[in-house]
């Protein structure tokens, strides 16, 4: 039942290498962002912690999946963590707004993305239609038989370019999450020309090669 996973492994030690190194990279990004927030005394700092660790999961958790070629399978996961990363821009364009998740009165996803201009209300729709939920329509249902021996597949078989494509996928989110957590730190901290920041836009421009547009 491992064999996917551990042909995924030895890519990720080899030919996949860059991918490996590019994400451990951003995740601690994101752990030091953790850290500030951590240190930060306030409900704003702490929400946003709260809510970093929460996304940094829900990240691992589709790289995980990913390399067990079971990406389809985290679209329901993908869903939470882009609600996630949004209420994170939600709350730092206006940090009173922290007032709004100590009562329970944060708006819904949907009322989020509209007030942060935000334009993935497609791909939310694609994943509660295809992922979120079950269906057995082509789109969730298609990686589960294999066309050229006409038979279902028990076990999702190992794909470089597949693994590829779905990592360059993780990168991109994570290079999202740790601009938000630098983001949102420097916010707490009331900081410009923030290091972490520069740190990040220098990971940007090296992921370039590999992530998605």
């Amino acid at each position: 039942m491992w064999e996917t996973r551990k042909l995924a492994e030895q890519a990720l030690n080899q030919s996949l290498s860059p991918f490996r190194d590019l994400l451990n990279q951003c995740f601690e990004s994101v752990d030091r962002s953790v850290g500030r927030l951590e240190l930060v005394d306030t409900p704003f700092g702490r929400i946003c912690a709260l809510v970093v660790i929460k996304a940094k999961n829900l990240t691992v958790a589709c790289y995980s999946l990913s390399l067990d070629a079971l990406a389809q399978e985290s679209g329901a996961i993908f869903r939470v963590l882009i609600e996630a990363l949004e209420r994170l821009q939600y709350l730092r364009e206006d940090p009173k707004r922290v007032a709004e998740a100590l009562d329970g009165r944060l708006p819904k996803a949907g009322e989020i993305g509209k007030r942060i201009q935000g334009n993935l209300q497609k791909l939310r729709d694609h994943l509660n239609a295809h992922a979120s939920h079950l269906s057995v329509g082509p789109e969730s249902m298609k990686h589960l038989f294999d066309f050229n021996l006409g038979q279902r597949r028990t076990v999702q078989p190992y794909s470089e370019p597949v693994l590829r494509k779905n990592l360059a996928t993780v990168l991109t989110v994570v290079l999202w999450l740790a601009t938000e957590a630098a983001t949102c730190a420097s916010v707490a901290e009331g900081m410009d020309n923030d290091p972490e920041v520069e740190r990040i836009e220098d990971l940007k421009e090296r992921s370039r090669p590999y992530v998605t547009t």
